[in-house]
């Protein structure tokens, strides 16, 4: 009776059903946190932007980012649901395949043990980041970047080329990728190797910018919700705030940064030598994608800096697990 037995799925069955089912639920409970966290989902606010943004009447940085309105907007007119409706299934579904992509494209170092809790730890800090606005950009922002960074480490060309196209259409932020694609891809100071890298980097994000510079164009009367030079407001109440009493960091929100990944910041630097290659070089973006989001941006919007996790998880796990360092492979 040994046909009845039932069988251990294989590997990769066992991936996209018993892990995709626990992260379907887990990203349907990262949206009901950001619903409850943010009345402007359900106040009106959320219809209002929409129609603005879809009249191409609303501010940048938004109205520039062009699929976090036109994905619902196709999902509201395709099956006949409301505005709000058609941006829970957004922000569900791009959650969703994140945690399920994350989950994939740390098995190249971990086991699905260690990749259920790389995904965890993720999901766990999430929440610290939602707070009451319509930055719907974020979850597609989350995929197409991991998409990138997965596509860089495997050397695929095509599908670095459009996940850094479609991530263009939908945030900006990707644009910093291409930096990545240098620091692993180098090889050295040799003329033909530096020729060769400059083609490759110019024709894989061309694409990208040239839709941001084409959106940015179209969209230049608009005016910006805020101003580029952040940098005197992100000191001013991050020195301010580092002396509040411990117990009122809760809402010292200049200083979430730092709680986001905890002391995973620090970890993920340590024996950075032992780290994968793809680990070490990708991971020289940390400290530019943070100067950045300081000049750039305000940091108690604490959800620019989720990217990050992509690599600071796994480089941060490797330092608590030294067991699970694969060996030094060329890149």
């Amino acid at each position: 009776m040994d046909f009845l037995k039932l069988q251990r799925p294989s590997p990769h069955i066992r991936t996209y059903t018993i892990f995709a089912s626990i992260y379907f639920f887990l990203a349907f409970i990262q949206l009901s946190l950001k619903i409850h966290l943010t009345p402007n989902w359900t106040n009106g606010t959320l219809d209002s932007t929409h129609q603005q943004l879809m009249a191409f009447q609303y501010a940048n940085n938004e109205q520039s980012r062009l699929l976090q309105f036109i994905v619902p907007e196709i999902l509201h007119r395709l099956l006949n649901i409301s505005i709000i409706n058609a941006y829970i299934i957004q922000r569900w579904m791009f959650t969703f395949l994140m945690f399920l992509g994350f989950h994939l494209y740390l098995r190249a170092w971990f086991d699905d043990k260690l990749a259920f809790g790389c995904v965890l730890f993720l999901a766990a800090t999430m929440p610290l980041t939602y707070m009451n606005d319509l930055q719907e950009s974020t979850p597609l922002l989350l995929l197409t970047f991991l998409l990138s960074l997965w596509a860089i480490r495997e050397n695929r060309l095509i599908l670095y080329t459009l996940a850094l196209a479609v991530g263009a259409l939908n945030n900006e932020t990707v644009l910093i990728l291409p930096f990545v694609y240098v620091c692993y891809s180098w090889r050295g100071f040799q003329w033909r190797s530096l020729l060769h890298l400059a083609l490759r980097t110019a024709l894989t994000s061309l694409p990208a910018y040239a839709i941001v510079g084409t959106i940015r164009y179209a969209t230049r009367d608009r005016p910006r919700l805020a101003e580029f030079w952040q940098l005197d407001t992100n000191l001013h109440y991050l020195s301010a705030q580092l002396f509040v009493p411990w117990f009122d960091y809760w809402r010292a929100e200049f200083l979430h940064f730092f709680f986001l990944f905890g002391f995973i910041w620090v970890y993920a630097f340590l024996f950075f030598a032992q780290k994968p290659i793809f680990l070490r070089r990708s991971g020289l973006l940390v400290p530019i994608f943070v100067a950045f989001h300081f000049v750039g941006g305000l940091i108690n919007e604490i959800r620019l800096f989720l990217p990050l996790a992509f690599l600071l998880i796994p480089m941060g796990v490797l330092y608590l697990f030294p067991e699970h360092v694969p060996e030094p492979a060329a890149p």
